[in-house]
């Protein structure tokens, strides 16, 4: 459920079949674990207190949100309290840590195309270049942050793809960038598309180009509701130990469409240590070399069974 388009590097003997793509974010291991906890609950209905319901992770890496599909259709009816865990290949195995409060970043996107006049490479006077426009954007893009931001606030962009011309001998008529745009704070949220779009204009407008912006919203950021946090402490500190619990004071920038989940319920989202003792690097999510121990999942399944069982 839900790989990613990378073409595996990892050396395990059950690496992807499928060419250009590969589970680097763990979604297998997430499957997998939430199909143990319901097969033993299953198995023990009599000491369940109470409905459990089930969610699986459909789309997430896609940008459109399995998540708000599924609260769409009425997935969080009911539901009192929402539990998480993201398998987590640089934590060292049997620990598990998360972040009070917001813990990843709200994450958008946004579509940037630069409309310049094409010509004959030999004659840039009689052009006007969307790649030379675009790439003094991309430059400027720089200052969203650092220049408009407080510096106690966080945001990134990121310039992810940079798609322009045919031929070396053509100057590009046009010129396309896709925007990744992360930020913690609601304020932050609103002002960096506006700001990109100031950017853009006023680039473009010395150039003598135009432009073509499109906002792409995507996950608002997770929020780690204190009651939620209370009951995690209480299963996984007598099970992992205190010192194996690790209390976060700071978001991790990536997105989760968990978000949609907290947003109905209080919830908590934790990541679970799946470190290998033997790799020498542990590689991050995303990366072609990613590895996962599968200890971890019996810990994860202990973790979230204590969980439903504690619930009164």
């Amino acid at each position: 459920m839900d790989a990613l388009p990378i073409q595996e590097e990892s050396e395990v003997d059950f690496c992807s079949q499928i060419p250009g793509k590969m589970h680097a974010c763990g979604h297998d291991l997430h499957v997998s674990n939430l199909l143990g906890v319901a097969c033993l609950l299953a198995a023990n209905r009599a000491h369940v207190p109470g409905v459990v319901k089930f969610i699986f992770q459909p789309a997430e890496e896609s940008g459109n949100s399995g998540a708000l599909a599924l609260v769409e259709a009425g997935v969080m009816e009911g539901v009192a309290k929402v539990f998480a865990l993201h398998v987590q290949p640089e934590l060292p195995t049997g620990q598990i840590s998360f972040t009070p409060g917001y813990c990843t970043s709200n994450s958008d996107g946004a579509l940037l195309t630069v409309l310049g006049h094409g010509g004959h490479g030999a004659h840039p006077e009689a052009a006007v270049d969307a790649i030379v426009i675009a790439a003094e954007i991309v430059g400027a893009l720089q200052t969203t942050v650092s220049r408009n931001l407080a510096a106690q606030d966080a945001g990134v962009v990121t310039v992810g793809t940079f798609r322009a011309g045919t031929a070396r001998n053509i100057i590009a008529e046009r010129a396309t960038l896709e925007l990744s745009l992360r930020s913690l704070s609601q304020e932050a949220r609103e002002l960096l598309p506006k700001r990109i779009e100031q950017i853009a204009q006023g680039v473009t407008a010395a150039y003598g180009a135009t432009y073509q912006f499109e906002y792409l919203p995507g996950y608002p950021a997770v929020f780690n509701h204190e009651t939620a946090i209370e009951d995690l402490l209480a299963v996984a500190q007598p099970l992992l130990g205190p010192e194996n619990v690790i209390v976060n004071s700071r978001a991790s920038m990536v997105g989760e469409d968990f978000a949609f989940y907290a947003e109905k319920a209080p919830g908590v989202l934790f990541w679970l240590g799946a470190r290998v003792p033997a790799d020498e690097t542990a590689y991050p999510l995303h990366n072609p070399k990613v590895r996962f121990n599968e200890d971890c999942l019996a810990i994860g399944m202990e973790i979230l069974l204590n969980l439903v069982l504690g619930q009164k």
